[in-house]
Parts: C-alpha cells; structure tokens; sequence
C-alpha cells in the first residue's frame, strides 16, 4: 500500500474487534509517532498507556459524560442510567487499547501552540503506522477538569490533545471526502 493509499483508507472507529493489539505493534506505533516534526526538535509528546485500573476509571469518565449529554436532551434518569450501564457492560468501554496524549506546556503562546500543532502530528504518524498494520484508532476530545485529575496531570504545566483508542476495527469504514480544489485558493 502506498502512504497516499494508507492515508486516505485510515478511517475514524470505535468499534473493535476482541482481540489484543500486540505490545511489539503498539511500540512500534510510538516510534513512529515520536518522528513527527517539531519545532526546535521540543519533542513535546507524551503518552499514557492505562493499565486496568485507570482504564476502568476512564469508562466510568465517559458513562458520565454520556449521561450529562442526555440529561441535557431531557432524556429521563431511567433511560439514563440503562444507557449508562449498557455502555459500561458492553466493548466501548473495553477498547483493546487506549492511550492519553498529552503536550507540554512550556515557553511563549506561539511555542505552545507550536507544540500542540507537534503532538497533533504524532498522532497521526501512531494512527497511521498503526493502520498500517491493520490496527484501526480512533480520537476522543478528553480536556476537562476531571480527564487532567484522572490521569495526575497539571493543567497549568500540560495540555492533554485526546484520548485515542486502537483496535483491529470491527467493520471496514468508507468515507467521501469533498474534492480538494474546493479548498485550494491560488494567488498570483
């Protein structure tokens, strides 16, 4: 497969197969990721690969989240609770892999935004070395009070970008995307 084939067939899933991605994969990923360009080479990247305890907290993190989403829809306590519980029981709360990835903060607003732009990148390199082998991932918005309290970050020293989660996808995924001249401007 080319890069230009492996990126346009790299799709967004949470849906997983049960079925373990290997440590030596993973690792693999992460190298790739930490080739991501940077500037001033801050390397300003990092990575937490929970183990079960925190990824169990984490699983409760988003059946809250979800039941503030429909609390907000008016969606009423019971359903709530039988939407929460579902969730909790069920494979989306068990990816076969999950890692939080977070930047440094360090320096002026323009090396942080710099940084942040950085570690954005890495991820795709990890996501696409990843589906390079097959293993699909997918990227949850995870920066709130409580994300930087469950994993004993510092929000005032680090900014976490997301919580991405791998696995050998379930169904393969199709996307369209709008033809790219529609978003080119060329000037003289």
């Amino acid at each position: 497969m080319t890069i230009h084939e492996l990126i346009a067939s790299r799709r967004t899933t949470f849906q997983f197969q049960d079925r373990p991605v290997p440590d030596a994969l993973i690792q693999r990923a992460l190298e790739a990721a930490r080739w991501a360009p940077n500037h001033k080479l801050t390397e300003p990247w990092r990575f937490i690969v929970p183990g079960p305890v925190m990824s169990r907290r984490l699983a409760e993190h988003f059946a809250s989240r979800l039941g503030a989403k429909l609390q907000a829809k008016g969606i009423d306590e019971a359903d709530i609770a039988a939407k929460q519980a579902a969730f909790l029981a069920g494979p989306a709360s068990r990816p076969p892999c999950q890692m939080v990835v977070y930047t440094i903060r360090e320096g002026n607003e323009r090396q942080q935004k710099e940084d942040f732009a950085a570690t954005c990148c890495a991820v795709e390199n990890l996501m696409l070395a990843a589906w390079s082998e097959g293993v699909a991932s997918g990227w949850k918005s995870f920066d709130d009070p409580t994300a930087y309290a469950l994993c004993d970050l510092d929000p005032t020293l680090v900014q976490i970008v997301g919580l991405f989660q791998l696995g050998y996808p379930l169904h393969e995924r199709q996307s369209q995307r709008q033809p790219i001249n529609e978003k080119i401007i060329r000037t003289a």
